[in-house]
């Protein structure tokens, strides 16, 4: 699996191929999201594999403001390359656990307790870079393909009274943990999609995107699709603002001796960015 130092290299590599010759598009803004974040994990009352919602079941904050940056080069009408990253960090303690759980990283198992005090910080970012290619053009219309990669990063980390023990080991030493027990996994996926606009007139303009992969490869599983659809509005040729709804999705599954994840991230709500083009 790549780590960050290794997706920073391709995102560099990828892009270095701009000239002087074309333009480039920075838009930044905010998502107004409702979030919903889910994990799999076994349940060891029950014996069987449970989900655990980080919203409702760890009191994570279930709506949220979150970042968004997009940096688009074209290198002329139809060829275009573009990089976007968006994030989420968030904290919570939930006073008495309903839901007993465990999971198992590096070869340490995790079980969290029924009516224990467990205070959870999960981050995730995500970043994708891509290819657009105009194929389709009109006075009114512009429609392009894209194909490109995304990746997860995502830190887990757990405070608490709870069993923790190693591979092997049959009993659960209880024990206080405070320490970020998963970290850095990532899962570079490939991705296609569609982008159009629609003129309305020299201020206005429909656009909409739609993104969806699934890929299965040795450990990894995962997917991603996203839908959305707004307005821009051109202050002038260079600056625009864009008000839109999306929704996105992300999923990851990932197993192997020492480790077993399948995390679910789904957010959706209104998104305001402001876009400068030079």
């Amino acid at each position: 699996m790549m780590n960050k130092a290794g997706w920073t290299v391709c995102l560099a590599t990828l892009t270095s191929f701009a000239t002087i010759a074309g333009e480039w598009e920075i838009e930044a803004g905010g998502f107004f999201s409702r979030t919903d974040t889910k994990l799999n994990a076994y349940d060891p009352y029950l014996d069987q594999i449970r989900t655990i919602d980080f919203e409702s079941d760890l009191d994570l904050k279930e709506f949220t403001v979150l970042p968004y940056v997009e940096v688009e080069y074209y290198f002329n009408k139809k060829h275009s390359v573009y990089v976007d990253w968006r994030s989420l960090h968030r904290e919570a303690t939930r006073t008495a656990v309903t839901k007993p759980f465990e999971v198992t990283v590096d070869g340490t198992t995790y079980a969290v307790q029924a009516g224990s005090k467990l205070t959870t910080e999960l981050n995730i970012d995500i970043a994708r870079l891509g290819y657009g290619y105009q194929f389709y053009t009109s006075d009114k219309w512009a429609v392009d393909v894209l194909a490109g990669l995304h990746v997860m990063w995502l830190s887990l980390g757990l405070d608490g009274k709870l069993g923790a023990k190693a591979s092997g080991v049959d009993e659960f030493p209880v024990m206080f943990v405070d320490e970020t027990v998963l970290s850095d996994v990532t899962a570079p996926l490939p991705d296609l999609g569609i982008r159009a606009e629609y003129s309305l007139n020299q201020d206005w303009i429909l656009k909409s995107h739609a993104q969806v992969f699934y890929l299965a490869v040795d450990d990894i599983e995962g997917y991603l699709l996203e839908v959305d659809f707004g307005a821009k509005y051109l202050f002038t040729d260079q600056f625009s603002m864009t008000g839109s709804f999306n929704y996105y999705e992300v999923g990851v599954d990932y197993e192997s001796d020492n480790s077993a994840l399948d995390v679910t991230y789904r957010f959706y709500g209104p998104m305001l960015t402001l876009a400068y083009k030079f």
